[in-house]
């Protein structure tokens, strides 16, 4: 971070101490009169309706009339932050008892990074609040990140600009917080594949992240794996397939344990995945990036869309041999009532059928296009795709009636089945998607909790 000349426009405050909200008025330059009437006006704005009060949908039409961009939007953090007496309404006295606190609050950061006391942030001053706080940024994002809040551009922050920033950010105002307020950070993995987190490749506790994201994805896919290992037991059938029956199957062979078989490796593909995922995106968005001439990072929605496939298409080709060797143990017969050893599964794979057996088609190309288009149409579009490789990846290519290749499934799964038979298992796929989704979410955010990530 090089040092920069510092403007001579800032107020000068008190050094630091009790805050009280005389300081406040002081660095707004206002009278207890004024301030009233601010707050008062913006309670009104919100109020549309002219009823006295604000529920949900005021707050939430309220912050969309002010254009705020809907990643900054917290109706429901608002809501539940300003209601003291929890009725589901805001008057105007818990209104103006949250502005009260929430200005304090931020005055007292303001001063704690303020280290000069002269009134105003000062480029350096935000970057060495942020690298204590454990946030690595370049000139250029901190360049971003003060012309954001700076309204006047200036290249200085006042305490009023960092306050209407602020003012409606209902979380606790850390200065890890407010950097995550202005850029999202999350990781999160909904079942089949995780999502890519946005910005986190910059903040040295990127690693915290990928915990939370690994539990939140284990959770997720253990609660879901009973109907993961339907899903795959109904696709390799090639004669009718009913979920009733499959389910008895199941029960009748392994019992309980059966609607987990495999499950230890799905939990387990969680952390390279999503690694592999996430190290293949950045570069990419670079690459990108470079290639259309944009130095700030920005690719677009094309850019994001292509670098976001082509990465998912690596981490699937990598991780590829450990799907290949779960399906395989999910559609195994259960030998004297005992599920198939995973070590000998996986040695009789490689001695029968030789290493090429562990990237049987689809390759890269399919994964890319499994990738980008599931992401743009959704899983029910691209079913039929993943009913193929299902079925590659479960058959012996030394059997007899071993399929050739991705065109042999179809053409065969076509003439026997119909267009039926690429759609075997999708109502337990479908079915969870809702919990797998809830259930990542609700961890994710516990863990961030537990990592002190928020």
């Amino acid at each position: 971070m090089e040092a920069k000349s510092k403007p001579g426009c800032c107020n000068p405050v008190k050094k630091p101490g009790p805050v009280s909200m005389d300081h406040v008025l002081l660095a707004l330059q206002e009278t207890k009169e004024e301030r009233d009437l601010r707050i008062r006006s913006l309670f009104n704005f919100f109020d549309a309706a002219n009823v006295g009060f604000l529920d949900y949908a005021q707050i939430e039409k309220g912050l969309s009339a002010l254009q705020i961009p809907a990643e900054y939007k917290y109706a429901n953090d608002l809501l539940r932050v300003c209601d003291a007496n929890r009725d589901g309404r805001v008057d105007y006295q818990e209104f103006k008892r949250y502005m009260d606190d929430k200005e304090l609050e931020l005055y007292r950061i303001f001063q704690a990074i303020d280290v000069e006391h002269n009134g105003c942030i000062l480029p350096e001053e935000l970057w060495d609040a942020l690298v204590k706080a454990g946030i690595q940024i370049d000139d250029e994002e901190l360049a971003r990140f003060v012309e954001h809040v700076d309204k006047d551009n200036n290249g200085i922050i006042t305490f009023e600009e960092w306050r209407d920033f602020l003012l409606l950010y209902p979380h606790e105002a850390t200065i890890e917080n407010i950097y995550h307020h202005w850029e999202r950070v999350c990781l999160v993995d909904i079942g089949e594949h995780a999502v890519i987190p946005q910005g986190i490749s910059k903040h040295v506790k990127r690693s915290k992240y990928f915990i939370a994201g690994g539990i939140a994805g284990a959770a997720s896919r253990t609660a879901t794996a009973p109907l993961d290992r339907l899903k795959v037991v109904l696709q390799v059938q090639t004669t009718r397939a009913s979920i009733l029956p499959a389910v008895k199957k199941i029960w009748k062979e392994d019992g309980v344990l059966g609607f987990f078989r495999g499950n230890g490796l799905n939990v387990v593909k969680v952390a390279p995945e999503s690694a592999i995922k996430f190290y293949a995106y950045e570069m990419l968005k670079n690459v990108i990036g470079d290639s259309m001439g944009n130095k700030n990072g920005d690719i677009g929605a094309s850019g994001r869309l292509i670098a976001g496939g082509v990465a998912g298409a690596v981490a699937q080709s990598a991780i590829y041999p450990m799907d290949l060797v779960k399906t395989r143990l999910q559609t195994c017969a259960s030998e004297g009532g005992r599920a198939p050893n995973l070590g000998k599964l996986t040695k009789d794979i490689w001695v029968q059928e030789g290493p090429r057996a562990f990237y049987k088609e689809p390759g890269p190309l399919v994964q890319l296009g499994c990738g980008t288009i599931s992401g743009a149409l959704g899983a029910t579009c691209v079913y039929p795709l993943q009913v193929i490789r299902t079925r590659l990846q479960a058959q012996r290519t030394t059997s007899e009636a071993a399929y050739k290749g991705m065109s042999d499934v179809f053409w065969r799964t076509f003439r026997n089945e119909g267009c039926r038979g690429f759609y075997k298992g999708l109502f337990p796929n479908l079915l969870k998607v809702v919990p797998a989704a809830s259930i990542t979410y609700l961890v994710y955010e516990a863990m961030k909790k537990s990592l002190e990530l928020e």
